[in-house]
């Protein structure tokens, strides 16, 4: 069997006013995509060690485009640029292919959004279809804090996403996905995907997986997937920064030829997700309360603005924090990181 394999990956703030561009990803093409992952725990190499045990197995790398960092809408020049190039790449394979693909493994996000583009995902799973036809198994795996859209789910045959909030699962879900692929492959699974959006965004400790309420429908979504019948199930939680159309939280499962079953799981992990959503929150304290607390301390105070956390694609430049400091007289020391590229410069050009 051959199976083509390929990848695009970023999470993006649509609130942060400096796009991101074609330079802020790692592109590589071919074979240097299996040197690099080799190693590491990604989805990638996570497939593609599941791929390597069957010596009836030959993979077809394509593409990949990593960003470095999570980051501002991407331009859309840039990302028409990332978009054709997967894509030719992809055709390329598939036109040269012999014996031909049998499967398809690609390895996304979610949370990708472009100028005028709100579902890169999904059109670039489109995208693929035109070039390979709806009979070729393709599975995807995503972050759970992609935005789940009913474009990606109509061409994929399955979805599979991380179980793990703090993020360390990405080996084990791309390991996943490249097994059920091979199910699909050796006619032992015919998948069918049931989505339930729920009108929710969350955040907060209760997210931890392995602590918080949410950890626990993470498990019972496990239990599904690893039950007779089932095959991939999760939760999608969204990225509350990518302002897109289809942002929301949903609840998948995926099941073997069980639309019935698979649509009342689905339901059932929304239920219980929408049962607990008031407490799936990040109880927020006002700047004059925090400065207030951190006057009165004796130790090492952190105030945090998660909104502008560049982890999240945030610009990191918001000075409210400081400010708020300097306006209530603090007289402590500070540590605060701020992205101001014109206040470097003066500050090179003035000398140590």
């Amino acid at each position: 069997m051959k199976i083509l394999v390929g990848e695009c990956k970023q999470e993006v703030s649509s609130f942060n006013p400096v796009l991101s561009r074609y330079t802020d990803f790692d592109i590589s093409w071919g074979r240097d995509i299996l040197d690099f992952h080799r190693g590491l725990n990604t989805e990638m190499c996570g497939a593609l060690e599941v791929f390597a045990e069957r010596a009836d197995v030959t993979v077809a790398p394509t593409y990949s485009a990593r960003a470095h960092t999570s980051g501002g809408t991407l331009a859309r020049p840039d990302y028409e640029r990332i978009r054709d190039e997967f894509l030719a790449a992809v055709r390329s394979v598939w036109q040269g292919a012999a014996p031909p693909v049998d499967g398809i493994y690609l390895s996304l996000h979610g949370a990708m959004a472009a100028e005028g583009e709100d579902d890169p995902e999904g059109e670039l799973l489109a995208g693929v279809r035109t070039i390979v036809g709806e009979r070729v198994p393709l599975v995807v795996s995503l972050d759970l804090h992609g935005v789940l859209t009913p474009r990606m789910v109509s061409h994929a045959d399955a979805i599979v996403a991380y179980h793990t909030y703090p993020h360390v699962d990405f080996a084990t879900t791309g390991a996943r996905a490249a097994r059920l692929l091979l199910r699909i492959l050796a006619g032992e699974a015919r998948p069918v995907t049931a989505v339930v959006p729920i009108p929710a965004l969350v955040r907060g400790n209760e997210l931890i997986t392995a602590t918080g309420l949410f950890g626990q429908i993470i498990r019972r979504a496990q239990a599904i997937e690893a039950s007779p019948g089932g095959l991939s199930a999760g939760m999608f939680i969204g990225n509350p920064f990518t302002d897109v159309a289809d942002l929301r939280s949903n609840s998948f499962v995926v099941t073997d030829d069980d639309p019935a079953r698979a649509e009342r799981e689905a339901v059932a992990l929304a239920s219980e997700f929408w049962q607990v959503r008031e407490r799936l929150q990040a109880p927020l304290v006002p700047l004059a309360e925090a400065v207030r607390i951190a006057q009165a301390a004796t130790g090492t105070v952190i105030l945090t603005d998660a909104a502008d956390a560049t982890s999240s694609g945030a610009s990191g430049d918001s000075n409210l924090i400081v400010r708020g400091l300097l306006e209530a007289g603090y007289g402590g020391r500070v540590l605060a990181p701020i992205v101001d590229p014109a206040a470097v410069q003066d500050a090179l050009a003035a000398g140590v």
